[in-house]
């Protein structure tokens, strides 16, 4: 269903695979507490999304009406992925499936801001790709504050 691979850049300049891993060791979780605080709490069409000051997230987010993705368009997705790590977010794990995503990252910047760079970027090349207009994603996506370390590395190998 899916490549792992290791995250680093000689890996972007090659044809991208559809799940890349960084090691775990380079994260450095603390749990979630009473200290972290809550900066922003939204609504964005049916889902709450929670914002905090600081935080690891797994976050999901899916294709439009299930429209499928193929290599070529997954490679665009990884693309737009791998361009904002260390401008956005720092990301740990990131898998591309036929029609949803999953991403663990430490965002730098608010997730609506991220997942839309990450949506339009990827939307506007596979558009071009596929000499078409219309939505590629859902509009929502789903995002969970990561708790614990033990909550991290669940997460990173649900996506392995």
């Amino acid at each position: 269903m899916y490549e792992k691979r290791e995250m680093n850049t000689k890996n972007r300049n090659e044809s991208v695979g559809q799940a890349s891993l960084k090691p775990v060791g380079q994260a450095s979780l603390k749990p979630v507490g009473q200290a972290s605080r809550l900066s922003e709490l939204t609504w964005r069409r049916h889902l709450p999304h929670y914002q905090l000051s600081s935080g690891y997230y797994f976050i999901t987010f899916s294709t439009h009406d299930r429209f499928i993705l193929h290599p070529p368009q997954k490679d665009c997705v990884f693309n737009a992925i791998f361009f904002l790590d260390g401008k956005k977010y720092e990301l740990y794990a990131a898998v591309v499936l036929n029609d949803h995503v999953h991403m663990v990252i430490n965002p730098f910047e608010p997730l609506p801001k991220i997942m839309h760079s990450i949506k339009s970027f990827a939307a506007h090349e596979i558009n071009k790709m596929l000499e078409r207009k219309g939505k590629v994603w859902q509009n929502e996506s789903y995002d969970r504050v990561i708790r614990n370390e033990d909550e991290f590395l669940e997460k990173l190998n649900y996506i392995a």
